[in-house]
C-alpha cells in the first residue's frame, strides 16, 4: 500500500483519467495533486515537490517530453521519479522518454492495480534501483 505522506502528481489532460487515478491512488494511501497541461505540471512540481510524477506525453501547452526535460534540468526536481502515462506507444517516443530519465512507461489503457504496484515498487527503491529499472525498460523496448 501507499506510503503515508507520499504525494503523487498526475499530469494528464483527460479529466476522466485524472479522476480515476486519483481515486485509486488515494485509496492506496497516497496524496494526489493534478495538472491538466504541461505548464501546470511544471508549476505543480515546483510548488509541491511530489514524491513521484505520472506524466502524460500528449498534453496542451507543453508536451510531457518537454516537461520531463525541464524536470531533469532543475536540480530541485531531477531526482523525482517520473512514470510516463500515455496512449503514445511508438518505440521512438517510449525510448525518448526513458532516455530523458523517465523510470517507466505505462500505456493507456492500463491496469490500475498494476499501476499502483509499480508506484509502490518505485517509491520503495533507492536511486540505483530506479536507474536499474529504467535501464531494464530501455533494453526491453521492441521485445514484446
Amino acid at each position: 500500500m501507499g506510503e503515508k505522506g507520499c504525494t503523487i502528481l498526475i499530469a494528464d489532460d483527460e479529466p476522466e483519467v485524472v479522476d480515476l487515478v486519483r481515486i485509486v491512488l488515494e485509496a492506496a494511501g497516497y496524496t494526489v495533486i493534478a495538472a491538466a497541461d504541461g505548464e501546470q505540471a511544471l508549476a505543480q512540481a515546483r510548488t509541491h515537490k511530489p514524491d513521484l510524477i505520472l506524466l502524460d506525453i500528449r498534453m496542451p501547452k507543453m508536451s510531457g517530453l518537454t516537461v520531463l526535460n525541464y524536470f531533469r534540468q532543475d536540480p530541485a526536481l531531477t531526482a523525482i521519479p517520473v512514470i510516463m502515462l500515455s496512449v503514445v506507444t511508438t518505440y521512438p517516443e517510449i525510448r525518448s522518454a526513458l532516455e530523458q530519465g523517465a523510470i517507466a512507461y505505462i500505456s493507456k489503457p492500463f491496469e490500475l492495480r498494476e499501476m499502483v504496484r509499480l508506484i509502490d515498487r518505485i517509491l520503495a527503491m533507492n536511486n540505483a534501483g530506479r536507474e536499474n529499472l529504467r535501464q531494464h525498460a530501455l533494453s526491453d523496448i521492441g521485445k514484446r
